[in-house]
């Protein structure tokens, strides 16, 4: 882990950007990225295997249990730190959180200028689907009724709050996000499309049970009965 020296001016777009007090990030891109990544293969295995010991559950199931373990852990720790921690771009400790958000504001400033929409945004986010998530994987491995229409509320919510995201930006003029490839397709389009694609996936995925259930419930297909 490298550290580097403390500097002025920042590199988030727009330039003008005022970010008194700024603090450069502490750590090398390499380790943020590493620390991310092992985090989530470490949460992912540590799912499938619990999701193992369960054996009504189908391998979709398990990785969308994986899934909703691993989001729900992003949203809660991540996402919850730029929610609570106002200042982090002033952060001058090297803590990893807050250095993570230093590297991403590349790809969008909103968060170190503290945008009224994002932090609203990812306060409910981290606050109510982060814990809701953890909840759904419960009721998933447990068979709890209530599963799939859980799973559809959070993965509605993620969708919603992703299309708000994307959108804002682009009525904007995506001047919040420096041009370079990492940056805005990597970072800002490719990474977060991960929370449209999976969660539309599990949407359709709960629909049909749902669906199924009614129809089975009521007796959809039946005769009517003669008077």
């Amino acid at each position: 882990m490298t550290v580097h020296p403390v500097g002025d001016a920042h590199p988030y777009f727009p330039l003008d950007l005022h970010l008194p007090e700024y603090v450069p990030m502490q750590v090398d891109f390499d380790y943020i990225l590493g620390v991310f990544f092992t985090a989530v293969l470490v949460v992912f295995a540590a799912t499938w295997w619990l999701s193992g010991r369960y054996s009504h559950l189908t391998r979709g199931e398990r990785v969308m249990s994986c899934w909703f373990m691993v989001t729900g852990l992003i949203h809660f720790v991540i996402e919850g730190w730029v929610v609570a921690k106002a200042d982090f771009y002033k952060d001058a400790s090297g803590n990893y959180l807050s250095d993570t958000w230093k590297e991403y504001s590349k790809a969008d400033s909103r968060y170190a200028s503290r945008d009224s929409f994002i932090i609203s945004m990812e306060a409910v986010t981290a606050f109510l689907w982060g814990p809701l998530c953890p909840l759904l994987v419960w009721g998933i491995l447990t068979a709890k009724p209530w599963r799939y229409a859980l799973m559809l509320v959070v993965s509605v919510g993620q969708i919603y709050g992703d299309v708000l995201y994307y959108g804002t930006c682009y009525l904007e003029g995506f001047i919040h996000s420096r041009p370079e490839a990492l940056y805005f397709w990597f970072y800002f389009v490719i990474i977060n499309a991960i929370w449209i694609v999976v969660p539309f996936c599990c949407v359709v995925h709960a629909w049909g049970k749902i669906s199924k259930a009614v129809a089975a419930g009521s007796g959809s297909g039946r005769k009517p009965k003669k008077a």
